[in-house]
């Protein structure tokens, strides 16, 4: 009796794990049959990438542009990533950029508009930096436009948010290519997200903005930011969009303030394509599949539209190739009837060598001498003749710059207070600030406040990136400097010898008397034996100590004492090493 009731739940139990393994079986087929999984994610297969896109001679996915623009030709650089790359996009043309360029170019009839893109997937805002440096320079553009995405900023080490979908079921190899097995881990992620126990992509994005790792995204906009500016080239910062949840609830609205008020603070053009193109539209008509975010080309022609109407302004001029850089991006874009008419007159120079042109607040002097081009702008009080600046920019006949100056004056008054001056000397940009005071003898002499000498030079290669900014200062990245501080990986001094470091060591306490005064700085310098009874170690710490120590003060001296501050406090509260706790 017992033995035929163990037979029959036994045969219960078979007949059970037969229905339900048959109706996975079921589901399953049903799934893969129904399943756009390999469609949807055609455009990350190396088939796609092999078949549809091409890179040019300097590696990015454009046509090929000679670096020497043509005389009278506008140029555009877009910097950007796989948005910008066009990822998912088979056709070249159907890019937001090419669009962007081809409605350019139609609305002006002829080619003296070019749009390049500089772009590629997986490019944050250190990578920008760099392929500015590396050759977007050499392609001299009058206009820089960033495309910035929001996972571009930096995620510092000390940032603990991790986004990516748990694995809920079995690591099996008979589970890896479940269509099943993926579909209940998606939906299993999807409802730990909801409930708040796993972070949503946005989630992470939005902590990023609110950690020190929004200061490093802002170092390396700034360095962008002053190399452009310094060079006189036009800059522009734009937003894409997270192309998800377009509505009032769009989950990424900080990150868009905290850029559209660093653009504001920098007199930075800025164009927030949320705000001006995607908001409240259905995300599942912008994006390349249910499983790729990437923008497709319906969202591609809302971007060509949204920024060429944003930059329209540019078409109104024949001749801005030869006077942009005399001008604001502002100025240009609003098309002030003063660059209206000297556009108008340009045609004229070869027989007008100087003209005047004023408005109520604004005058404006171009003269054309054999070899150049000098434009002085003076901005003054409405109903008052006392000017407030007056700049005086230099170029050549074909629009190269040479040498900009502004003189501001004291208020409510025609003496001149501060004068900058940038001169373009060979690829070196030296930049003088000085202060004029009056003088009983001469009437006015010129006080020098400051000067530096900009190089913005690339050097290295893919693995070793380097910019010079200033002699004898290199960039400092703040990703490389996270990487180092917080988990100890490529120090200064592994680069060098023990006899290469004491020499370091000797040379850096002698050209810095300021900074190393303490009874050991001059030991350095003055006890020959010094050296001899400390480690290897000891030395190196040493080194690198005075290393990160330098570090932070070039920070400061291009505005990132912010990022400096809590970078100390970082180091101050985890304690990563005693070389930068002391250095800290």
């Amino acid at each position: 009796m017992k033995l035929n009731f163990f037979k029959k739940t036994i045969l219960n139990f078979s007949i059970f794990f037969v229905i339900l393994f048959s109706l996975l079986f079921l589901i399953e087929r049903v799934l893969i049959f129904y399943s756009t999984e390999d469609k949807d994610n055609y455009g990350f297969t190396t088939e796609f990438k092999k078949k549809y896109i091409r890179y040019n001679k300097y590696g990015y996915r454009d046509y090929e542009y000679n670096l020497k623009k043509k005389e009278g030709v506008f140029r555009i650089i877009v910097l950007g990533d796989s948005q910008t790359f066009g990822h998912g996009i088979k056709d070249l043309n159907n890019t937001w950029v090419k669009k962007l360029e081809k409605k350019l170019i139609e609305s002006v009839g002829n080619t003296s508009i070019e749009v390049l893109s500089i772009s590629g997937p997986g490019w944050n805002s250190d990578t920008y930096l760099y392929e500015l440096f590396k050759n977007g320079f050499k392609f001299n553009p009058d206009l820089v436009i960033l495309a910035y995405y929001h996972n571009d900023i930096p995620f510092p080490i000390s940032l603990n948010c991790d986004s990516s979908d748990r694995k809920i079921t079995p690591d099996i190899n008979i589970f890896q290519s479940s269509k099943l097995v993926s579909f209940i881990n998606f939906r299993i992620n999807r409802l730990l997200e909801k409930i708040g126990e796993k972070p949503r992509y946005s989630d992470c994005l939005n902590q990023a903005y609110d950690s020190i790792g929004w200061e490093m995204n802002k170092f390396y906009l700034d360095i962008m930011g002053l190399s452009l500016s310094i060079k006189k080239i036009h800059f522009m910062i734009t937003v894409i969009p997270l192309i998800h949840q377009l509505d009032s609830n769009y989950p990424l609205a900080g990150p868009h303030k905290k850029l559209k008020e660093f653009s504001i603070k920098r007199n930075i053009e800025f164009l927030d394509f949320y705000e001006e193109g995607f908001k409240n539209l259905n995300p599942s008509n912008l994006k390349v599949s249910k499983t790729d975010h990437h923008l497709n080309k319906n969202a591609g022609d809302i971007m060509a539209d949204v920024l060429f109407e944003k930059i329209k302004g540019l078409i109104k001029y024949k001749n801005l190739s030869y006077f942009n850089k005399a001008f604001t991006l502002k100025e240009i874009l609003n098309e002030n009837p003063l660059l209206i008419k000297l556009d108008s007159l340009f045609n004229k120079l070869n027989s007008i060598n100087t003209f005047i042109l004023n408005s109520e607040t604004k005058g404006l002097q171009v003269t054309r001498s054999s070899t150049q081009l000098i434009i002085k702008k003076l901005q003054k009080e409405k109903n008052v003749s006392n000017p407030i600046s007056l700049t005086e920019t230099k170029l050549s006949l074909s629009g190269d710059y040479i040498y900009h100056e502004k003189v501001t004056f004291h208020p409510n008054s025609k003496l001149p207070n501060l004068k900058e001056s940038i001169l373009n000397k060979s690829g070196v940009f030296i930049k003088t600030i000085e202060q004029i005071q009056p003088d009983t003898k001469v009437g006015l002499v010129a006080l020098k406040l400051g000067q530096r000498e900009f190089q913005f030079d690339f050097e290295g290669d893919e693995n070793h990136k380097r910019i010079k900014l200033e002699k004898d200062i290199t960039f400092p990245d703040p990703k490389v400097l996270d990487n180092w501080i917080f988990l100890n990986n490529h120090s200064p001094s592994e680069e060098y010898s023990r006899k290469e470091l004491i020499q370091k060591l000797i040379d850096m306490t002698i050209k810095n008397p300021k900074i190393y005064y303490t009874s050991d700085d001059i030991k350095i310098i003055n006890q020959a034996d010094y050296f001899e009874n400390l480690s290897n170690e000891i030395i190196s710490q040493m080194y690198d100590e005075r290393i990160l120590f330098q570090t932070f003060l070039i920070f400061g001296r291009y505005g990132a004492k912010e990022y400096v501050n809590l970078l100390i406090e970082l180091i101050d509260k985890s304690k990563p090493s005693l070389m930068s706790v002391n250095a800290a």
